[in-house]
């Protein structure tokens, strides 16, 4: 009797143990549900009140929870918090470039405003947006913006596609940032490829562009990372300044700037344009390794049959003073032709290449070549719309290509 008395009592004892933690669990559930009811009841914030948690966040990192926690639910837009603070971080970085000091007020953005400033575009993709453009203590030429979408009631918030979007593209151009101050071209070359969808853009190409591009951040960027100024930023597109960089004189500095856009495909084109080093060699009319004519100087009919052999054939218009040399697939063109009654001469103004040519320009410019040949050797000539232009004395020239269906030029011209 004694021992079930006993048994009874260590039950008793056990099951009053295990309770009280089980009760503590459902007083912490009853609190949270006590706490999101409290937001329930409390409605919906403005669109003010909302800028204004969200700017507590951007000048106080310790104010992110808080931010966060006073948007109601609805409002957040399913909007996790972890997203919601690198959202702010990105904010507090643009925040502090350029010298704006801090933000000492805000004005509102109509959806009027907002479509002009973003076009039909992603109004189309995200509905109705309202915004809010921060006003600093110090004048920017490059303002922030914070966009809300519209709720079906009207109210302002958050949009967990459009901020994470912006995340994505933020991190996408760090990360290709850090590659090029790393001096990484292999990194570099996978961070472009995804952009560059033409079938000229081989990976001897790609990483052809991603070496040029590794020695410009190199030689010719003096602005730190920190000091790179992000002008832009949208979901679907971003702009970089980077404040000084060596100018193609070698002395002067000047501003650079890059662009990121997302693609149809969900990729990012990374729009980071750079002048091509002049290539000199190409002011001359070259066979195999030997150097025959210079463009832009002056020969006589007797130097050029000299030099190259005697043409197919030679015309002459005394009236618009051009003359003509014609080669196998090669037209060479003469300006201000004068006649000394031996023989005549003029300005070599334009050569030009087709058919089964034996002749290139410089060294490495022939009929026949691929896109993706002019693109190894000089990995941004389809930013110029596959021309080359170069200074040489007082002269400047213009190389251009045509090309056939299977991208080989069938045609290179050189003028100057």
């Amino acid at each position: 009797m004694r021992r079930d008395i006993g048994y009874r009592m260590i039950c008793v004892f056990l099951a009053t143990m295990f309770a009280i933690p089980l009760s503590a669990c459902n007083l912490a559930e009853d609190i949270r549900n006590n706490v999101e009811e409290r937001i329930v009841v409390q409605g919906d914030i403005s669109e003010q009140e909302l800028t204004r948690l969200i700017i507590s966040a951007i000048d106080n990192r310790d104010e992110c929870p808080d931010a966060y926690s006073g948007i109601p639910k609805a409002q957040k837009g399913g909007l996790s918090y972890s997203y919601f603070y690198e959202y702010i971080d990105i904010l507090r970085t643009i925040s502090r470039q350029d010298g704006k000091g801090k933000i000492n007020s805000f004005r509102m953005l109509d959806s009027n405003a907002c479509l002009s400033l973003l076009g039909q575009e992603l109004f189309d993709r995200y509905g109705q947006i309202i915004g809010a453009e921060l006003l600093y203590t110090n004048d920017s030429e490059f303002p922030v913006y914070i966009f809300y979408s519209l709720n079906d009631d009207g109210t302002a918030a958050l949009s967990s596609e459009w901020i994470t979007s912006i995340i994505d593209i933020y991190n996408y151009c760090s990360h290709y940032f850090t590659m090029l101050d790393e001096g990484n071209a292999d990194g570099v070359q996978a961070i472009l490829s995804p952009g560059l969808a033409s079938d000229a853009y081989t990976d001897e190409a790609v990483y052809a562009r991603a070496q040029k591009l590794c020695e410009f951040y190199r030689l010719r960027v003096k602005s730190t990372i920190s000091e790179y100024e992000i002008t832009g930023i949208l979901p679907d597109c971003m702009t970089v300044r980077i404040p000084e960089t060596v100018a193609s004189d070698g002395v002067t500095f000047e501003e650079h700037i890059v662009e990121l856009t997302l693609l149809d495909s969900g990729s990012f084109h990374i729009d980071d344009r750079i002048s091509m080093s002049s290539d000199f060699n190409l002011v001359y009319l070259t066979r195999g390794d030997e150097r025959l004519v210079r463009i832009g100087n002056e020969y006589s009919y007797d130097d050029i049959s000299s030099l190259i052999g005697e043409p197919m054939s030679v015309s002459v218009n005394e009236e618009t003073g051009i003359g003509l040399i014609i080669y196998q697939g090669t037209v060479l063109r003469f300006d201000n032709v004068r006649d000394d009654g031996n023989s005549w001469s003029g300005t070599l103004t334009s050569v030009r290449l087709y058919g089964s040519s034996i002749f290139s320009i410089g060294y490495n410019l022939y009929v026949g070549m691929t896109k993706t040949q002019l693109l190894v050797s000089y990995p941004f000539i389809d930013d110029n719309d596959f021309e080359i232009s170069l200074e040489n004395g007082n002269n400047l020239y213009y190389v251009t290509f045509d090309f056939s269906d299977d991208d080989k030029a069938d045609s290179i011209r050189i003028t100057v």
